[in-house]
């Protein structure tokens, strides 16, 4: 590395002259890019009571994002993007930690889009199509690097928000101003939001063969597994609800993991993302959802492409999840072979980024 950049990739053999370069005896690890995250929630804190923890107090939401950075730079997680946060505060935290090697690089959403009394109250309410590309437009005013919009409520279930025709044009003025849409679907808000040609598709669980087909060479999945596996923990740490409702959080998630194995079949793109923050997880936890990837039906190779370059390719950042000669030193260390076992991952023993080392 030299200059915050790599200088070389390759055997020893043959290796350039490494005079003023930094080099570091990585023998026994295996090296990887850095992570991205595309699913995260700056001023979440997670846990048991994630929803309601995003009443709190304004400065609490802020500090909570550099934690949550520091937390994702340590564990490798080098970029991410932040799909929602009260009061579009994740452009403050993106503002406040950009350039910082112990931060991830971060694009952020501003605050989600949904239809009136159909979503956690934290979010703009609109009550038309109009208002909602008015509302996006709004946003990307305010200096947000993409925009979020909610295609079916908070809950699982059959409901849709809005149809296809309602949210078509708030994609082309998105589109229009060269920037990317995505849209919460958790269950059948996944196929309008397909045909209207948003450019991802957050959780999907309501991913069928036939909404696979049409998102594959234009939209892309990002399933958010971990969530439903942290649901089916809690039935035993936390107890209540998340007993009560066991059955169905395996339920979801076998629905998922059938989600992720259409859109694998049909080709479709399928990016990590962890919802930390916004949902139940904690900052720094995406190998969990690589892990997760595997048990739903990718190989190990394609679930660690969806936490690297799948991912930056999703974000329109072609430097992000890839190593290559003359671009930036965003290095992972870590014990074990991810490619045999993804666990690998949780196992961080150096990062570097922009040739910085982190922690």
């Amino acid at each position: 590395m030299r200059d915050g950049r790599i200088a070389y990739l390759g055997p020893s053999d043959g290796a350039p002259d490494a005079t003023d370069a930094d080099t570091i005896d990585a023998s026994g690890a295996t090296i990887v890019p850095g992570l991205v995250d595309c699913h995260a929630h700056f001023t979440g804190q997670g846990g048991a009571n994630w929803l309601a923890r995003f009443g709190d107090p304004e400065a609490e939401l802020l500090s909570r994002g550099d934690d949550a950075s520091r937390a994702l730079a340590r564990m490798g997680i080098l970029t991410a993007r932040d799909v929602g946060a009260p009061h579009r505060l994740n452009l403050r935290i993106r503002d406040r930690v950009r350039g910082r090697t112990d931060a991830p690089e971060i694009l952020a959403a501003g605050t989600w889009l949904a239809r009136r009394d159909k979503f956690p109250p934290f979010v703009v309410f609109v009550d038309s199509g109009d208002e909602l590309r008015d509302a996006a437009v709004a946003e990307m005013d305010a200096g947000a690097d993409l925009v979020k919009i909610a295609a079916d409520t908070g809950r699982t279930g059959d409901e849709v928000t809005f149809t296809a025709d309602e949210l078509t044009p708030t994609v082309e003025a998105v589109h229009a101003r060269g920037k990317r849409i995505t849209a919460h679907a958790q269950g059948k808000g996944a196929a309008v939001a397909v045909a209207a040609g948003v450019d991802s598709v957050e959780h999907g669980f309501g991913v069928d063969a036939t909404t696979a087909a049409r998102m594959a060479g234009r939209t892309a999945l990002v399933p958010t597994l971990g969530v439903l596996e942290s649901f089916v923990g809690f039935a035993s740490t936390d107890g209540g609800r998340f007993a009560e409702s066991k059955a169905a959080s395996e339920a979801l998630r076998e629905q998922a993991f059938a989600a992720v194995r259409a859109a694998k079949a049909a080709g479709v793109r399928i990016a990590t993302g962890s919802d930390f923050g916004g949902g139940s997880v904690r900052p720094g936890h995406l190998a969990w959802e690589v892990e997760m990837l595997v048990r739903a039906g990718l190989e190990p190779h394609e679930a660690l492409a969806s936490a690297t370059w799948i991912g930056g390719e999703l974000l329109g950042l072609r430097d992000a999840g890839n190593l290559a000669v003359g671009g930036p030193a965003d290095v992972v260390l870590v014990h074990g072979d991810p490619l045999a076992d993804p666990a690998a991952l949780w196992r961080v023993w150096r990062v570097y980024h922009r040739g910085a080392r982190v922690g």
